[in-house]
C-alpha cells in the first residue's frame, strides 16, 4: 500500500520545522551525550523580535553550535532550536546568559511560572527527554503548516517567498520610486533660543510602496525574504535622490542603508552625483556592528576617509547595556525615545551607559511628544528627531508662510508636505521654498518641575 503524503493539501512546503524533525529522528538513534535547547523568542514582545536582533542571536550561537558538532534551526515563529553533542555545561549557560542580555529589556528573560520553569529557554537531555523533545518539534511543525495554509487577515496575507520576491523586484524595476521617498529633519537647539535643522534623513515609505507594488502581500512577514529586498530598496532610494529637484538643499543629508549597500556600485554612483560640498551622513544599525564587526570597522574607515559622518542608529536601553557603543567610532549616536525612560530612574541608568560620549554627539530619535523633548533637554540632549519635531517645524512654517492663510493649510497637511520630495502633496503647497528650507523655530521651554 502506498505511503500517503505528509500533507494531503498540495505539495509539502519545506520549512525549518521539517528539517528539524528529520534531524530529531536521526538523533534518536544515538541519544547519549546529545542535548537540545529551545529558545522561546516568539514569547518576546513584538518590538523585541526585530529581524536584526534575531540575526544577532543566531550569530552569537554559531561558534558554540559548530564547536560541539551541532545544528541550529530558526523556526517560523522566531524561536531558535539547536542540537549539540557533549557540550560543556558552563559554556552553554554562558551563551544563554549573553542572549538574555541581548533581550534584557523584555520581561520574558526574568519571568517564570512560579514553579521555577524558565520561560526563556528549555533544555532537553536527549538521553532522557527525547520523547518530549520530539513532541515539541511535531507541534512546532503543525503550527508552521497551519500558519502557511490557514486563513489569515489580509494585512498578513501572502508573505514573500522566492517567487513573489521575484515579482516584486520586477515591479520595482518599472516603478519610479521618487513619490515614495520621505524625509525627516533633525534639529539642534542653540543657545540663542532657536532650533536649526542640521540634517535631513531620506528613506522610502515601505507602507506606501507596498500598496503600490504588492497590495496583497506583506513585505516584512518573511524576514529572510525582506532582507533580500532591502538592497534593492536602497538602490532605488539612491537613484531617486539623484533625480531630486529641490529649491534648496538641506545642511546635510543622511541615508539609513544596509552595510552591504555601501559596497554596491550604486552607492558609488550616488556619491559621484551628490552636489559638491553637501555633507553626507550614513546611518547604520547597531546590529550591523554586532553582526558583522569586521565588515563594519572596514567600512567605518572608508567612510571617515571620505569625510562622511557615521551615525549609529537603533540604540535603546537593551543595546546600550549590551555593548560599549563608543568603541564603534561613530560621529553621532541615535538614542530612541521611549515613554518608559522617565519611569523609576530607567533613563538615568541608560544615561550612565553613555556617560563617556560627548553630549554633542547624541541625537534623541523617535520623539513623538513634548515629554520626549523635555526629558532629553533635562538630560543634556541638544539634537532631536521625530514626529513631534516635524510638527514643531510645520507649526513654525505656517506662522511665517505668506501662503498658509490663503491656502487654508492645516498643520497635518504641512507636516505631510514637508515629508515628501515630489508628487501631488508637494504640488498642493504654494510655497515650496519654505518646505525645503524651513525657518528657525524657537527652542521649547522646560516646564518647571514639581517640588
Amino acid at each position: 500500500m502506498p505511503v500517503p503524503p505528509r500533507d494531503s493539501v498540495g505539495p509539502e512546503i519545506v520549512t525549518q520545522e521539517n528539517v528539524l524533525l528529520d534531524a530529531a529522528e536521526r538523533v534518536g538513534k544515538i541519544r547519549d551525550g546529545r542535548y537540545a535547547l529551545h529558545l522561546h523568542l516568539s514569547r518576546l514582545k513584538p518590538q523585541n523580535q526585530q529581524e536584526g536582533y534575531l540575526r544577532v542571536a543566531a550569530r552569537m550561537l554559531e561558534p558554540m553550535v559548530n564547536a560541539y558538532r551541532g545544528q541550529m534551526f530558526q523556526l517560523s515563529n522566531n524561536d531558535i532550536v539547536f542540537i549539540v553533542h557533549q557540550p560543556n555545561s558552563g559554556e552553554l549557560r554562558d551563551h544563554i546568559h549573553k542572549l538574555r542580555g541581548l533581550f534584557g529589556k523584555d520581561p520574558l528573560t526574568s519571568d517564570d511560572t512560579g514553579d521555577g520553569e524558565d520561560l526563556f529557554s528549555t533544555t532537553y537531555d536527549l538521553a532522557f527527554d527525547y520523547e518530549p523533545f520530539v513532541a515539541m518539534v511535531k507541534q512546532a511543525l503543525a503550527e508552521a503548516r497551519a500558519q502557511l495554509r490557514g486563513p489569515v487577515p489580509i494585512a498578513d496575507a501572502k508573505p514573500l517567498d522566492a517567487a513573489s520576491l521575484t515579482q516584486v523586484l520586477e515591479r520595482l524595476a518599472l516603478l519610479d520610486a521618487t513619490p515614495f521617498v520621505r524625509r525627516q529633519s533633525a534639529v539642534e537647539l542653540g543657545g540663542s533660543g532657536t532650533a536649526q535643522v542640521i540634517f535631513q534623513e531620506y528613506f522610502i515609505s515601505l507602507s506606501d510602496l507596498q500598496r503600490a507594488v504588492a497590495p496583497d502581500m506583506n513585505l516584512q512577514a518573511n524576514r529572510w525574504m525582506f532582507q533580500q529586498l532591502t538592497g534593492t530598496l536602497d538602490r532605488r532610494l539612491m537613484a531617486a535622490l539623484q533625480q531630486m529637484r529641490l529649491t534648496s538643499l538641506p545642511p546635510a543629508i543622511h541615508l539609513n542603508l544596509a552595510l552591504s549597500t555601501l559596497s554596491d556600485p550604486a552607492f558609488q554612483a550616488f556619491e559621484n552625483s551628490r552636489p559638491g560640498g553637501l555633507p553626507l551622513g550614513i546611518e547604520l544599525q547597531t546590529l550591523d556592528a554586532l553582526g558583522d564587526s569586521k565588515g563594519f570597522f572596514a567600512m567605518r574607515a572608508s567612510l571617515h576617509k571620505k569625510g562622511y559622518r557615521l551615525v549609529i542608529d537603533g540604540l535603546n536601553e537593551s543595546t546600550l547595556r549590551f555593548m560599549d557603543v563608543s568603541r564603534t567610532g561613530g560621529d553621532l549616536f541615535k538614542i530612541d525615545w521611549s515613554p518608559e525612560l522617565p519611569q523609576l530612574g530607567r533613563g538615568d541608568a541608560m544615561m550612565q551607559t553613555i556617560k563617556h560620549i560627548d553630549p554633542s554627539q547624541l541625537v534623541m530619535a523617535r520623539c513623538d511628544s513634548e515629554t520626549a523633548i523635555t526629558w532629553g533637554m533635562d538630560h543634556g540632549f541638544t539634537k532631536f528627531q521625530g514626529r513631534y519635531v516635524e510638527a514643531m517645524l510645520a507649526a513654525t512654517t505656517m506662522a511665517v508662510c505668506d501662503k498658509a492663510a490663503e491656502c487654508g493649510c492645516t498643520l497635518a497637511q504641512c507636516v505631510q508636505r514637508h515629508g515628501v520630495i515630489a508628487g501631488p502633496l508637494r504640488g498642493e503647497c504654494g510655497n515650496n521654498q519654505i518646505l525645503d528650507k524651513p525657518p528657525s523655530m524657537r527652542t521649547p521651554q522646560r516646564k518647571a518641575r514639581a517640588q
